[in-house]
């Protein structure tokens, strides 16, 4: 790589840069190539990248940056995981180097912020985003499948009693008799109206006094 090779390349990961969530610097030494190539595709697939890159270039890339200890951290058999969201290449690099470990974790920087080996240890604990909204769909939708649940088991329990209660044989004439067998008390009650007849039969007194007038003597009638 020539003179103007290298500054090309350090103007366009400077660029690159900026789109960078997170950067993990390691040590890789004692890796196969069928072992980084495993871990490229993996960062790949979490939308980052595992890439060798020169010490010498990553100081001028990083010259901007003021962090001594980042920029010490370049120094041997180093190379650099990298995604666009601040968690991914933490947790895709620390998995694998617990499964080989020839990988090294030495620091990283997000932003303008660099990170020790603590920190990005502590980063790849941390959920992914993906995860983050697996768990947050799951607990929106739950409730919602209890309640279409409940609404699917209530109109069933329903259908349920209706089917039964139409195969009871229930006439529907009969409230309409006992309405009529309430009607009872009017003819009672007729039947108490009697004392108004009964008075009528007490009137023949009066009847009786003008018999008696016809008889007194020396009256003339006509």
């Amino acid at each position: 790589m020539d003179k103007n090779q290298k500054k090309e390349f350090v103007k366009n990961f400077k660029v690159s840069l900026d789109n960078i969530g997170l950067l993990v610097i390691t040590h890789y030494s004692g890796l196969k190539t069928s072992e980084t190539d495993e871990l490229r595709l993996k960062l790949i697939e979490a939308g980052g990248n595992f890439t060798i890159i020169k010490n010498s270039l990553m100081r001028l890339v990083l010259k901007e940056n003021k962090s001594k200890e980042l920029k010490d951290l370049f120094n041997g058999p180093t190379a650099i995981a990298y995604s666009e969201d601040e968690i991914s290449a933490a947790k895709v690099a620390v998995n694998f180097s617990k499964e080989h470990n020839k990988l090294i974790i030495l620091g990283g920087l997000t932003g303008d912020k660099f990170l020790e080996q603590k920190d990005v240890l502590e980063i790849a604990t941390l959920p992914t985003l993906d995860e983050i909204r697996a768990k947050l769909v799951s607990l929106i939708q739950t409730p919602a499948r209890n309640i279409a649940f409940a609404l699917k088991f209530a109109a069933t329990k329903l259908t349920r009693v209706f089917n039964e209660y139409s195969k009871l044989d229930i006439p529907e004439d009969k409230p309409e008799t006992e309405a009529k067998t309430e009607e009872k008390p009017e003819t009672e009650a007729k039947t108490d109206e009697k004392p108004e007849t009964e008075a009528k039969t007490d009137g023949k007194p009066e009847t009786e006094a003008k018999t008696e007038v016809k008889n007194i003597p020396g009256k003339i009638y006509d």
